[in-house]
């Protein structure tokens, strides 16, 4: 049997891609690791139809329950004692949860809503688990041009290391980064406050602002959204890699 040269050239793509998927899996699970957000990266894998990263996560989540609060009070009587434990019942209620900093608070008699099933959770932190893409997985070119824009938004917006980007992408083979820019800008808060921001070469005013906000998101000191910001004064700097 003839193979067609067309085959061929198809199978080899879909060799390289599949490289491409498995090896910007790995480089991600590295940044995930040294801090950059699990949910924006695998947003990312599973738009180039590579393997989301996994591993070990804190998740905090709840469901109703009924108990009675019990507490223990020291008093001379039990008018006394009653008025103390709702003291102590009225700290409860305004907290909405039993803190027990040191208070010995314990509820009893815990009752759960019957039965209790996964969809009665309520998460309040932790990752979100990637939901799967219905579409296709991109073609060699769009999922080459998809992992250099990844790293791209990697590096502005989400902290993740220049130097390890531009490692990276040499060793996947890819069309190096662009040259990487620092910029200063003003930030409106109740005065202004000057910051140092990274973009790329080539990055217009709109990329400028989503990198800024998402350096204030990260310094966890103050949200705002691009939309918020004023206009940008850029001033040179000393070309630093972070």
């Amino acid at each position: 049997m003839t193979i067609d040269s067309s085959d061929k050239d198809a199978y080899t793509e879909a060799t390289i891609a599949e490289d491409l998927r498995t090896n910007i899996t790995g480089y991600t699970a590295s940044a995930v690791a040294g801090g950059v957000d699990r949910d924006w990266a695998n947003s990312w894998l599973v738009r180039l139809g590579a393997q989301p990263v996994t591993g070990n996560a804190t998740y905090r989540m709840n469901v109703p329950v009924t108990g009675v609060y019990g507490k223990t009070v020291i008093a001379n009587s039990r008018a006394e004692a009653a008025q103390k434990f709702l003291e102590h019942v009225q700290r409860v209620a305004q907290a909405g949860q039993v803190t027990d900093h040191g208070e010995c608070d314990a509820v009893y008699e815990v009752k759960f809503q019957e039965p209790v099933t996964a969809a009665d959770v309520t998460f309040f932190e932790g990752p979100e688990d990637p939901e799967p893409s219905n579409d296709p997985a991109p073609g060699l070119d769009a999922l080459k041009d998809g992992i250099r824009k990844m790293l791209m938004e990697g590096v502005t917006e989400q902290g993740w290391s220049y130097p390890r980007a531009k490692r990276a992408i040499a060793e996947m083979g890819l069309d190096a980064l662009p040259a990487i820019l620092y910029r200063s800008v003003q930030v409106p808060v109740s005065g202004t406050h000057q910051l140092t921001v990274r973009v790329f070469e080539g990055a217009d005013e709109e990329t400028l602002y989503r990198a800024t906000a998402s350096h204030i998101r990260r310094s966890g000191l103050i949200t705002i959204s691009p939309e918020e910001m004023g206009a940008t004064v850029s001033v040179p700097v000393e070309d630093v890699e972070f």
